[in-house]
């Protein structure tokens, strides 16, 4: 079966963790852009906004499920590797050296009925386009470099690469309009508040090569834009994820 790597739409944390609980298969592995400390923050911040809505609505969140903890979430959580990476440099490096064959995270017990479907397990990158943006790697170059070695790594693990961001922050300007606020995530295709990244033009070259370029006498191409899907369009197809169900991933 061929692995075809995925860009998920937007999941807050607690919709990614209530997904890979839910959809795991060893060896999963989430690797989160940020500190633990930041994951953390952003998980509580979800907390705090989500579980209030949920209740005035009668429903039940991504993230009532999550602390529920049934036993059998919490048993599966014992075999699920989390690795956090703070910075781009952080992450390639991580990439170039990944192997599941030396995790200390346990396989899991063999599964009382075997015959279910499987899903194949991930290599799950949570934050990679919000880590780019706003650092001299967001451009095609900087991009393509790191996706080239998530898909190359989780081919050579026999995992699926899989890219996740949070949802784009929606800020208040001073005359009530509002507008995507920086860094946070990014919303890849969607409506309303998920406004697309995946159409956004960023430089072709890294700033540093920019630079270099700056100083040649035929330069007019170290100011060239391509769109963000045109650059991870040749490895990744877009799968819009209904995080309460599950995501629909085809191969």
């Amino acid at each position: 079966m061929s692995l075809t790597p995925l860009i998920l739409s937007p999941a807050l944390p607690s919709e990614l963790l209530t997904y890979i609980i839910r959809r795991h298969e060893y060896p999963t592995t989430l690797i989160v852009c940020s500190s633990q400390a930041e994951f953390l923050e952003s998980l509580l911040s979800d907390a705090q906004k989500a579980l209030p809505a949920a209740g005035e609505n009668g429903q039940e969140s991504a993230l009532s499920s999550l602390l529920s903890s049934p036993l059998y979430q919490v048993a599966i959580t014992r075999h699920i590797r989390i690795i956090f990476v703070p910075t781009v440099s952080h992450l390639r490096a991580c990439l170039s050296v990944f192997n599941t064959k030396d995790s200390k995270v346990p396989p899991p017990p063999v599964p009382a009925n075997p015959g279910r479907a499987r899903t194949p397990p991930l290599l799950l990158v949570y934050g990679f386009l919000a880590m780019h943006r706003d650092t001299s790697e967001w451009s095609a170059q900087g991009i393509s470099s790191t996706a080239a070695n998530l898909v190359e790594t989780a081919t050579r693990v026999g995992l699926r690469a899989v890219i996740v961001d949070p949802p784009q922050v929606v800020m208040q300007s001073e005359d009530g309009a509002e507008a995507p606020g920086p860094g946070a995530g990014d919303g890849l295709l969607g409506t309303g508040m998920e406004q697309t990244t995946l159409s956004e033009e960023v430089p072709v070259l890294s700033a540093s090569a920019r630079r270099a370029g700056a100083h040649l006498d035929n330069a007019d191409w170290t100011g060239r834009t391509v769109t963000v899907a045109r650059v991870l369009g040749r490895w990744f197809r877009y799968r819009q994820g209904d995080w309460a169900q599950g995501v629909q991933e085809h191969t």
